[in-house]
């Protein structure tokens, strides 16, 4: 008994559990006050433990190849639970370790082959062998012993990849036989990573959308993936940008459970708009706490302002604006301010821009604060302003408020103005000994005599060694005029500048502009009508005034954006010319045409044209196109050389029959008077006759519509346009066609339509015009008439009148005018007492002819005994506007009966 319970003393290190009090305690606050930490006396490993002892051999414990493949007791696998038999003996009674060794460790382990306590020799059973009784109470107080110690330990303060430890929620497990290690480098299995025992939601914190002044907040959410609650602390961040509040748990006491979150409110307030980065620590009861980070960061604004602005070429003293497109591309707002290199950096870059230009000699840049959204522009404004003839460079910074900074370069370069005569058509010619000339002109033009009016030119190249456009105008002054002697100087006061009131002399183009280092041409144009002298001033617009030169006692001073310009005379030409009449003559002088031709003919002449001039003439022959007659010539324009003639027709067409006197101008070119042709013409047009003297359409009612035919007849050879229309405006009478062209001897119908509106004696007159001949007048009358019946008896009267007995009476109409009437009786009577009898007319309707009468019969019956007297008869004619009404009187009796017997008295 006691060689077996030494045995079991022997495994006591192999019975110890792991201790959890490093996991509740802060190691590092206790190594900073110089403390023992749970880690200076307890392993963080897995527990070192003795060697065993070499087994002895015992020939009663079966063998690894008995146990797996004869033996069917269950086997230990390092994961099965084997339950301990009721009845425990001595042989059959195998110590399992699992829960208490096995377990504890950081990685599963093989199942490892069970190993023996060291025995001492066994002595022999007949040297005081225990007894049966000893045996069991000594293994019953063994039991008691390993219980003591052999419990289940808290999963919590176990390692997730331990066989008994937690399980996690985000991961499987997995079961499996570990493999013998390889004798090379050990392959680190999926179970002997680190396991997540909270998880961070959001897994990184950022902050993209903040401004300085704000405090804005996001909640942390720490998630329990693991299968037992766990105890959680959170530690703030490191900076004062970030702060964490306290925490939100799904229970009492800080214990999140399993699948459980809890929650904190981070707040973020930054100070400016730059990128910040920290982190929070989350300790929990793993071996190791995790990181979470914080981020705050903005996307940043992008300016597509270049680095270098070019503001080109300026002339000294003169002040140059030059605008160049600035947009944000970024997506964030952002506020920029331009400054001098050498005033940054700043503390507060607002006071720097106290003004909205930004200056640093010879350049400005405008505005020097601004604000721009995504995707918004703004027009930065450069200004340059040279004082030198030479390449200046400055250096701007623009600053952002989310601290980027970036530098740009200004360039310009300031230029004086030089412009050169190159060269002149024909060269330039100097003035003669003792020919008067003008006292500042530079160059001296001459023009070959010519005649008045007559055009030279002279082609000037002048060129610009300036990079700029330069604006010029042109103007012509008088010269200055004054003798000198040889070597003398010209005394300021004989100086003036007059303009040329003549107009003699032109330069072409007159204004424009000088393009940059290029040749401009110009065309210098003489048109006299005498001898001329001028001096062509090139002036320059716009020119800025040079700066004074500084001296050594002067004070610097600022330059003004609005420095003076002025126009400047850079260059002055002397031109000179001599002229000489025009002689043309015209043969003959005058043209006269015997005799009368028709009008719309034209008829033609020749005549001739001489030009004795020393030069060349060009003519334009005017043209008299009234609104009757046609006189051209042909060609009206064109040239004659010198000493030669030029044959000329002249064409007169006529528009109207009249005699023609006029005179033909013919426009010669820079001649001071016209060339005049005399004409003489007369014209005879067309004639139109009709085959009627006049019209007379007789009677006609109102708003009856008659018509009659005419005949026109054009008796020359001419065509003629003809109107027949009435003097004055009359809808009643129409004439169809009113207009039209008759053809040479030809003739045309014309329909004249009459619709009079009311009774009337019509006359009027119309009248045929010829377009430019001879017409006529033609008059029409009508007699208008409407229908006039009468009755000659108004009153029919039937004095013997039985009941239901027909008599019959008769009336008379009468037609009182010579136009013929249609009336129609009414089959009913009209009256109070009209429904008491009946009658017919015989003929009920008809047509009267013009001042002739008609009986007609009616048939009365009556069917009262009643005195009638309120009984009419209606008769309706077409074109009275009231009806003829026949009143009827009538006493009917009804019938008797008398009979007389003979002899009876």
């Amino acid at each position: 008994m006691k060689a077996t319970a030494g045995d079991v003393c022997d495994h006591q290190e192999l019975l110890t559990v792991k201790s959890a009090f490093s996991w509740c305690v802060d190691e590092d606050l206790l190594e900073m006050n110089n403390l023992i930490s749970p880690k200076d006396y307890l392993a963080t490993q897995k527990p070192h433990v003795r060697a065993p002892a070499a087994e002895k051999w015992n020939p009663a414990k079966p063998t690894i190849a008995f146990t797996m493949h004869v033996s069917r007791k269950p086997q230990d696998d390092g994961y099965t639970v084997i339950r301990r038999p009721e009845k425990k003996g001595f042989v059959d009674i195998q110590l399992d370790h699992s829960v208490t060794f096995e377990s504890c460790s950081d990685t599963p382990r093989r199942k490892e082959t069970q190993r023996e306590p060291n025995h001492t020799k066994p002595k022999p059973k007949w040297k005081g062998e225990p007894s049966v009784k000893d045996r069991a109470d000594g293994w019953e107080k063994l039991l008691k012993l390993k219980d003591r110690q052999s419990f289940l330990r808290n999963p919590r303060f176990l390692p997730l990849n331990s066989q008994q430890g937690g399980t996690s929620l985000i991961r499987p497990r997995t079961k499996g036989k570990a493999e013998p290690e390889s004798k090379g480098a050990k392959k680190k299995s999926p179970a002997e990573e680190p396991i997540p025992v909270f998880l961070a939601k959001p897994s990184v914190v950022v902050f993209t959308d903040y401004s300085v002044g704000n405090i804005y907040e996001t909640t942390l959410e720490l998630k329990n993936v693991t299968s037992s609650s766990r105890h959680i602390r959170v530690i703030p961040p490191t900076t004062p940008y970030f702060s964490i509040g306290l925490g939100r748990f799904p229970g009492e006491g800080g214990v999140v459970a399993p699948g459980m979150s809890c929650k904190y409110t981070l707040r973020f307030a930054p100070d400016s708009l730059g990128d910040y980065k920290d982190f929070i620590v989350v300790e929990t009861q793993a071996e190791g706490p995790f990181v979470v980070p914080i981020e705050a960061w903005r996307p940043p604004p992008i300016l597509t302002l270049p680095r270098v602005l070019d503001c080109g070429y300026c002339l000294i003293g003169g002040v140059k604006f030059v605008e160049f497109l600035c947009q944000n591309v970024g997506l964030s707002t952002g506020t920029f301010c331009i400054i001098p290199k050498d005033e940054w950096p700043a503390s507060n870059f607002r006071s720097l821009a106290r003004t909205y230009f930004s200056e640093q000699p010879p350049f400005a840049v405008s505005p020097s604060l601004f604000v721009l959204e995504p995707g918004e522009a703004t027009v930065v404004e450069v200004v340059f302003f040279p004082t030198t003839a030479e390449k200046s460079c400055q250096v701007f910074t623009v600053v952002c408020d989310n601290c980027q900074v970036k530098d740009i370069s200004i360039e310009g370069e300031g230029q004086l103005i030089a412009l050169e005569l190159v060269s002149v058509s024909g060269g330039e010619e100097p003035p003669v000994v003792g020919e008067v000339h003008d006292l500042t002109a530079e160059h001296f033009i001459r023009f070959s005599p010519c005649n008045p009016h007559s055009v030279q030119q002279k082609k000037l190249v002048i060129r610009n060694n300036v990079h700029l456009e330069l604006p010029f105008h042109w103007q012509i002054m008088k010269p200055n005029l004054h003798p000198l002697l040889p070597r003398e100087s010209p005394d300021a006061s004989h100086i003036q500048f007059h303009l040329a009131t003549d107009e003699v002399f032109h330069v072409s183009p007159s204004t424009g502009i000088l393009a940059p280092c290029q040749d401009q041409e110009y065309l210098l144009i003489f048109c006299p009508k005498e001898d001329y002298h001028s001096v062509c001033h090139l002036v320059l617009r716009d020119i800025p005034q040079l700066p004074p030169e500084p001296s050594d006692s002067s004070v610097l001073q600022p330059v003004q954006p609005g420095s003076k310009v002025t126009s400047v005379i850079i260059m002055e030409i002397e031109v000179k010319g001599s002229t000489e009449p025009y002689q043309i003559l015209l043969e003959p002088y005058a043209i006269v045409i015997p005799g009368e031709i028709f009008i719309c003919t034209p008829t033609s002449r020749q005549f001739k044209m001489w030009n004795h001039s020393k030069t060349f003439i060009c003519f334009q022959w005017e043209r008299i196109n009234s609104s009757c007659h046609v006189i051209e010539v042909e060609p009206s324009s064109g040239r004659i050389e010198e000493n030669e003639c030029f044959d000329f027709s002249l064409t007169v067409t006529g528009g109207k029959a009249e005699n023609i006197v006029t005179s033909l101008v013919c426009h010669i070119q820079h001649h001071h008077e016209p060339v005049t042709l005399a004409v003489e013409v007369s014209f005879k047009g067309p004639t139109v006759t009709l085959n009627v003297p006049s019209i007379d359409f007789g009677p006609i009612r109102p708003r009856e519509q008659t018509q009659t035919t005419l005949f026109l007849t054009n008796t020359t050879q001419l065509e003629a346009s003809w109107i027949l229309e009435r003097k004055h405006q009359d809808s009643q009478i129409s004439v169809e066609p009113s207009r039209g062209l008759l053809p040479p001897l030809a003739s045309c119908n014309v329909d004249v339509l009459f619709k009079p509106h009311s009774c009337q004696l019509f006359e009027t007159e119309l009248e045929l015009t010829v377009e430019n001949g001879t017409g006529c007048h033609l008059s029409v009358r009508a007699d208008v008439q409407s229908s006039h019946v009468c009755l000659l008896n108004c009153t029919l009267s039937f004095p013997e009148l039985y009941v239901g007995a027909s008599a019959t009476g008769t009336v008379t109409l009468f037609n009182q005018t010579l136009l013929p009437s249609q009336f129609s009786w009414l089959a009913e009577l009209q009256g109070k007492q009209a429904s008491l009898c009946s009658a017919t007319f015989d003929p009920s309707s008809g047509t009267l002819g013009p001042k002739v009468s008609m009986e007609i019969t009616v048939t009365f019956t009556a069917h009262t005994d009643l005195e009638l007297t309120e009984v009419a008869a209606v008769c309706e004619v077409q074109g009275m506007n009231s009806p003829l009404v026949v009143g009827i009187v009538a006493k009917p009796k009804k019938l008797s009966v008398s009979y007389s017997v003979p002899g009876v008295w």
